[in-house]
């Protein structure tokens, strides 16, 4: 359809229709706050979630850690027993290893109270545990990880001994 200027009798009428229709192509500023709004409160339970995630990860890292040194620990100690059947306790760190927070205690124990048999049977326990207050000391509130064995005492092992 073709306007003639005599057809058109408020050509500022048409123009200021135009004008409306293309400014009203953006975002009013209560849709913006709006749309922030709906986004941050749908950002805010994913980042806890994100946090919580992470802290059980260093949660697993460090029980790892401890169950791999509570093993370490205890072949040691079975293999000091079978060669000397050595009765104790053992303390000490893993500060060798730059790991000063992580302790650990070996008992070592043929005592029948303990589960063992006198000069034939030894109970080896081994605690690791993360010594989070620095006081080297194990508290029951802190990280830890128990590996417990029995060794018998038998006449091939002394035999190995060179």
């Amino acid at each position: 359809m073709n306007y003639v200027p005599s057809e058109c009798a408020n050509t500022e009428q048409i123009l200021h229709q135009n004008f409306r229709k293309r400014m009203r192509s953006g975002y009013s500023l209560l849709e913006l706050v709006m749309s922030v709004a709906l986004m941050g409160g749908m950002l805010v339970p994913a980042l806890e979630l994100i946090r919580k995630g992470m802290e059980l990860s260093t949660e697993i890292d460090q029980r790892q850690l401890l169950a791999g040194y509570a093993s370490s620990q205890l072949e040691e100690r079975m293999a000091t027993v079978a060669a000397s059947w050595t009765t104790g306790t053992f303390i000490g760190d893993y500060s060798s290893d730059g790991m000063s927070n992580i302790r650990f205690t070996t008992t070592c124990s043929d005592a029948v109270a303990d589960g063992g048999v006198v000069d034939t049977l030894m109970v080896i326990t081994t605690v690791t545990y993360l010594d989070a207050n620095a006081n080297d000391v194990f508290d029951s509130n802190e990280l830890s990880c128990t590996y417990q064995t029995k060794l018998g005492k038998f006449a091939t092992y002394e035999d190995l001994v060179l």
